[in-house]
């Protein structure tokens, strides 16, 4: 009985490392850019972008249920259009609001 648990562990470790590989490696399968783990690493990628709008910008967010934060990064282009969906959002539901009363 110990034995087959023990079977069991190391396949169910074994796989969840595949796994983890297989979506690391899926991150620049189609030569995006390499992951940006630091500040520099985002200095180094600007340093070759020619637009602005291309340029990326980085913070530290807290995944939801952990103590753990994650580098992410989206370019200006990303971070406009983004705003701008959700003031358009707002004010979608702004205006729902007020016909409604």
């Amino acid at each position: 009985m110990r034995m087959r648990m023990r079977m069991r562990a190391l396949i169910t470790a074994i796989s969840l490392a595949v796994l983890l590989m297989g979506c690391e490696n899926l991150y620049q399968e189609d030569g995006g850019i390499e992951r940006i783990r630091s500040q520099r690493d985002v200095d180094e990628y600007n340093a070759t972008v020619s637009s602005e709008s291309q340029k990326l910008v980085c913070t530290r967010e807290v995944v939801v249920g952990t103590h753990f934060r994650n580098f992410v990064c989206l370019t200006v282009a990303q971070r406009n259009r983004l705003s701008r969906e959700a003031r358009d959002s707002i004010n979608d539901i702004r205006a729902s609001i007020g016909t409604a009363q």
